[in-house]
């Protein structure tokens, strides 16, 4: 009996499967192997900074020509730099001081500037709104500054934006692998090459292995990846794995939202309740730099991903009215409906019908879905009131997507519905 050309396709995506599992395991162990796992502490951010910084200090014609290749630097050197680490809650920074003209005490004064601001971003993704805090630190003091990105992860929201939108180079830790092999070699106290060779060979494998997390929607959405723990790297990969989910659902949504030519209708990456009510000082400043000023009720749709209490989230929020935002929310094993709202009284019976069987789950939820939401609603932080469902084991990643595309249908066409105000 002949296969199908249906059962053939199904056997080599399992094949494939396996094959994609087996190379990551052998990633994980080649890792494991490695003597600079254990002296980075499971990789951290300090780690590359203080390899960068070391560099900086002892071999300055290196460390020069290195960040020169991989930031494409054209401006000459000014004199006198120096590279700091962990400095003005920056990562890594190279200064140097400018004669500002003025006297004090028969004494030119100086001012410290900036000529590189490096972030590393190995346990983290980065974030629009750090990196613009980041751009103020020396703010009048930092013209011809290169400003750049330091990234274990290559494709996550928001990589094209800062490539596109901002002052920020964006540059991955292969990319620094191969510039320090090829420039780190002259010069080099021979003792000191192991050290060069053996970190370029692990954040080489860092990044081999950091290509191979991609989400696919017929993925079980509660799997997860083996060996990470190991590593200390689940963390990055469940940040991730929900960024990838987040982009999933806004591409969904794209025939949903009706575009605005003045403002995004689908915003990733920002779900600040106090921004999108304009509670926050800076909160209008904030909505422009995502694009959108006005965060009219029912117009957008916020969507943000990433981890709390050591638990990966996605999010997505719709303003209803000017004080009240519906949330939509899966942490971990929960799918969660909720209300943010100011000073919200918990099991209120003042919120309308339909806010109440939103809460209750009376429509939406995930299809085919056998728990049911929780029995009481919970109270969280003064303003948020919500109740939750447990996700079964075997649900897809394509039935999480479905069932937030569908809850968000559901709001969005109630703007129509004069019952649903809050």
């Amino acid at each position: 009996m002949r296969a199908t050309p249906k059962e053939i396709k199904s056997l080599k995506e399992f094949v494939d499967n396996m094959k994609l599992k087996e190379n990551a395991k052998s990633k994980v162990k080649g890792l494991m192997e490695s003597p600079m796992l254990y002296l980075s502490g499971g990789s951290k951010e300090l780690f590359h900074s203080n390899f960068l910084y070391w560099l900086g200090v002892n071999y300055r014609d290196a460390f020069q020509q290195t960040m020169t290749r991989l930031l494409n630097i054209n401006a000459t050197w000014p004199e006198g730099w120096e590279v700091k680490r962990e400095y003005k809650h920056l990562d890594l920074c190279v200064t140097y001081l400018k004669d500002t003209g003025k006297m004090r005490n028969g004494e030119s004064v100086k001012k410290e500037c900036a000529f590189i601001i490096l972030e590393n971003k190995v346990k983290s993704l980065p974030e629009r709104m750090q990196l613009k805090r980041y751009e103020k630190v020396f703010e009048g003091y930092n013209q011809g500054c290169s400003y750049a990105v330091l990234s274990l992860v290559k494709n996550f929201p928001g990589s094209k934006y800062l490539d596109e939108n901002t002052c920020w180079q964006l540059h991955h830790y292969d990319e620094l692998a191969d510039v320090i092999s090829k420039y780190c070699t002259a010069d080099i106290r021979k003792e000191h090459h192991i050290y060069i060779s053996d970190y370029c060979a692990y954040v080489r494998e860092l990044s081999k292995l950091a290509e191979g997390w991609k989400v696919e929607e017929d993925d079980t959405f509660l799997a997860q990846e083996e060996g990470l723990a190991e590593l200390r790297l689940n963390d990055i990969y469940e940040k991730v794995r929900y960024a990838q989910i987040a982009t999933i659902l806004a591409n969904r949504l794209e025939n949903v939202v009706k575009p605005n030519d003045e403002e995004e209708s689908i915003v990733l990456g920002m779900s600040d309740f106090d921004v999108i009510l304009k509670r926050r000082i800076d909160a209008d400043e904030i909505l422009c730099y995502y694009g959108c000023p006005e965060a009219a009720p029912y117009s957008q749709v916020f969507i943000n991903s990433g981890m709390s209490h050591a638990i990966g989230f996605i999010e997505a929020k719709v303003k209803v009215s000017n004080d009240c935002c519906l949330v939509l929310q899966i942490q971990g094993n929960r799918y969660c409906h909720g209300i943010e709202k100011q000073n919200i009284v918990h099991n209120s019976t003042s919120l309308s019908e339909w806010l109440r069987n939103f809460i209750e789950f009376k429509f939406g939820g995930l299809p085919d879905h056998k728990s049911k939401p929780d029995s009481t609603q919970c109270h969280y932080k003064g303003g948020f009131l919500y109740k939750s469902q447990k996700i079964d084991t075997n649900v897809k990643v394509r039935s999480i997507v479905d069932a937030m595309k569908n809850d968000l249908e559901i709001i969005l066409k109630a703007k129509l519905n004069p019952n649903n105000k809050s």
